[in-house]
């Protein structure tokens, strides 16, 4: 029974092994501390058919991918409030700013854009309605500080960008200088940097 249990464990990790080769983005800074209750499992599996394949449509394995090798290889899953109210920290400033951001959200984007209109509609209102400075404490370096009409540094900028992206489910990274993005559009990465007016 231990032999074949061994066996079993040995076939799995060997297929997730292979799937873990994927051609994905690099690991995002900040990443979810997803529970399997609130894991959007069918759309992990309809975003990657490697992962798809591998898989199909068990929860569990897919929820374990994603876990342990998905989120280093910058793999994503659209990010929900369910989600947001499951982390450990879902009493910070920083989730209730992203909670509220949920509901500015659908005031930028429809359902029928393309994911290049969204990503153009998340900069022009970013451009329009976010205030460029430093706070007296560290809200401006989050997204805190836009969702309460605050000034916002480049950190603030990059944050609230990345964070409006995983809101929508379009890959989009945070640069190692956490102060730009970049984004997936059409399977082409571009950079952005709201601040210094790079924009997709």
């Amino acid at each position: 029974m231990k032999k074949l249990l061994a066996r079993t464990l040995c076939l799995a990790f060997s297929v997730v092994a292979l799937v873990g080769n994927a051609n994905v983005a690099q690991a995002k800074v900040y990443s979810y501390d997803i529970t399997e209750e609130n894991f959007p499992a069918a759309d992990y599996a309809d975003r990657y058919a490697d992962v798809k394949a591998a898989f199909g449509e068990d929860k569990t394995a897919l929820y374990n991918h994603y876990k342990f090798f998905g989120v280093e290889e910058g793999r994503i899953v659209k990010i929900t409030k369910d989600v947001l109210e499951s982390q450990v920290n879902a009493d910070t400033p920083i989730v209730a700013s992203k909670l509220f951001a949920l509901t500015v959200l659908p005031t930028i984007v429809k359902d029928d854009m393309t994911e290049a209109e969204k990503v153009k509609a998340v900069e022009a209102w970013m451009k329009s309605n976010i205030t460029y400075g430093v706070s007296t404490d560290n809200s401006c370096y989050h997204i805190t500080g836009p969702m309460m009409s605050g000034p916002t540094t480049d950190e603030g900028y990059a944050e609230t960008f990345e964070f409006f992206m995983d809101a929508l489910g379009i890959e989009a990274i945070i640069n190692s200088d956490l102060k730009s993005n970049k984004v997936k559009v059409d399977g082409v990465w571009h950079n952005v940097n709201i601040p210094a007016g790079v924009l997709y």
